[in-house]
Order: C-alpha cells, then structure tokens, then sequence
C-alpha cells in the first residue's frame, strides 16, 4: 500500500468516527451483542440449575469426597456448599474431615470452608465431630508451628463459638515453638466462664 493509499484510509476512519448514522449503528450492534450473550448465560444458568438438581438427588458425598482429596475443583465443590449446604447439612458432615482440612488456612478455600462450617454450625453441633480432628491437628508438633493452619483452626473454633475446642487451641499454640504462632493466643481469646455464667441483671449493676 502506497503512501497516499495509507493517509486516505486514515482519513475515511476519521470521517466515519464522526458520522452520526455509523456511531449509531455500531452502538445498536453492541446492544444486540449483549442481548445475545445475555441470553446465553441465562440459558447456562437455567442448565446448572437443572444439573444441581439432579446430581442433589443422589448421593453426592462420594464424588465430592474424591475431588477434594485429589485437590482437583475444590473451589467448585465449596462454591456448590456455601450454595445448598444450608439445605442439606447431611452432605456437608459428610465432607467434614475434608472441609476441615480445607479451614486450616487463610486463603481463599480456607475463607469458603469455615464460612460453610459456620452456616451448619448454627442448626448443628459439630463439637464431637471436631474434637477427633482437632485434637489430631494439635498433636502435631509440625501443625503447631504452621502460623496459617493455626490461625485458620483459631478463626473455625471462635466461629462456631466451641469455647471447649478453642480453650485447648489457646493452651497448644502458647506452647508452640514458632513465636508468631504464640502471639495469636490473644487472638482469639475464650470467654470468661465467670462472667458468662453471671445473670444479665448482677452484670449491668456492675456497669
């Protein structure tokens, strides 16, 4: 392309940027363009609505249980509990040892796992279930020392309010050998047995 071709087809890009009818025309091609995406994701949405459903009437727990031990869509699989876990607690204890697994941390999947944890915790108590797995987590001299899976194990327990669970925490990670991990002793501290068994009245007198 020549020189003066080059400067033309500039100068006709510049026109048409400024004709009316064009602006309108491609504004109207963007709009059909959203109606078109638009209506495709809502068909998508009305499909994964459906696949829920489906696979919710069966026993799901086993093919969960698979992918989030091979660490494979784990935040798919979260992301389907934090949706219905309220509606179908029976699936989230049977995930639990997994879902726990995921809550020792403070990224993302540990965020999604005690939040989880937490819907079920209020219909549900979970301390006996939690116990075997956190006793186990506590008596690992390697897991005392790790500051994020303390500090997610301290974040679940003050979650769900197991005030036992979470008094056995405190005494593990004051003895840990990691300083940082000694500091979070005052992160999350029990609630005073005393104060909590006071009558509201005797509690307000005291101001």
């Amino acid at each position: 392309m020549s020189w003066f071709d080059h400067m033309m087809d500039k100068l006709e890009d510049v026109l048409e940027a400024g004709d009316p009818d064009r602006l309108w025309t491609d504004y109207l091609g963007a709009s059909h363009d959203v109606y078109i995406a638009e209506e495709a994701l809502r068909e998508a949405e009305e499909k994964l609505a459906a696949a829920r459903e489906r696979a919710l009437e069966g026993d799901l727990a086993p093919a969960l249980k698979k992918e989030m031990r091979r660490g494979r869509h784990t935040l798919s699989v979260l992301d389907l509990l934090r949706e219905v876990g309220g509606d179908h607690p029976d699936l989230v204890l049977a995930l639990l040892p997994e879902l726990y697994d995921c809550c020792l941390g403070i990224n993302k999947t540990s965020i999604w796992g005690r939040e989880i944890l937490r819907v079920l915790g209020r219909t549900t108590d979970l301390h006996d279930a939690l116990a075997p797995l956190v006793t186990k987590t506590l008596g690992d001299e390697d897991e005392r020392e790790d500051l994020e899976a303390m500090n997610g194990l301290g974040m679940l327990l003050d979650d769900l309010g197991d005030t036992a669970l979470l008094a056995r925490w405190h005494e593990a990670v004051r003895t840990s050998r990691d300083p940082d991990v000694r500091e979070l002793a005052d992160a999350y501290e029990p609630d005073d047995e005393t104060n909590e068994a006071e009558p509201p009245e005797e509690a307000a007198r005291r101001g």
